[in-house]
């Protein structure tokens, strides 16, 4: 599903600074890319050291900061976007970097999988494994766990 994606969003790249380079100019398609690229990383900086603090005074108020962690996600993803050359990434990206609608991506997310995340049944795994000694002996023993037992 994601090889798809990433394919597509490539194409739809290319295709807009194509697009847009022959509209304006190769040398100003490219000045366009790197300058919102540096407003980017600004509001990337400015966001990121907002959400710590905001993390660092729920966390000073004795809460759990899980918003501000997701938010931290979307800010990490969204200056990846902004690392990545084009329009429609970098769209994206300032758009995670904007604090009412990086809300709206991360209530969208979690509405979206909410339900498979709590509704998973938790299941839990144990593998015994044998070392080779206590593979040669007897297979019809039974298990013996080792241990320390105290009363008070």
């Amino acid at each position: 599903m994601l090889f798809p994606l990433f394919v597509i969003v490539t194409l739809l790249e290319i295709y807009v600074l194509v697009s847009v380079g022959e509209e304006i100019g190769g040398f100003k398609t490219i000045l366009l890319v790197i300058v919102t690229a540096l407003i980017g990383s600004t509001l990337l900086k400015q966001q990121g050291w907002s959400t710590m603090a905001k993390a660092q005074n729920a966390m000073a108020n004795g809460q759990t900061p899980a918003f501000e962690m997701m938010e931290g996600v979307v800010i990490l993803i969204s200056g990846v976007l902004l690392l990545t050359p084009g329009f429609i990434t970098d769209a994206v990206g300032l758009l995670g970097l904007m604090p009412w609608s990086r809300t709206y991506f991360i209530d969208h997310i979690l509405k979206k999988n909410a339900e498979k995340v709590f509704s998973q049944n938790n299941t839990m795994f144990i593998h015994k494994g044998q070392s080779p000694e206590r593979k040669d002996k007897g297979k019809d023993k039974k298990d013996t766990i080792e241990g320390e037992f105290w009363e008070d």
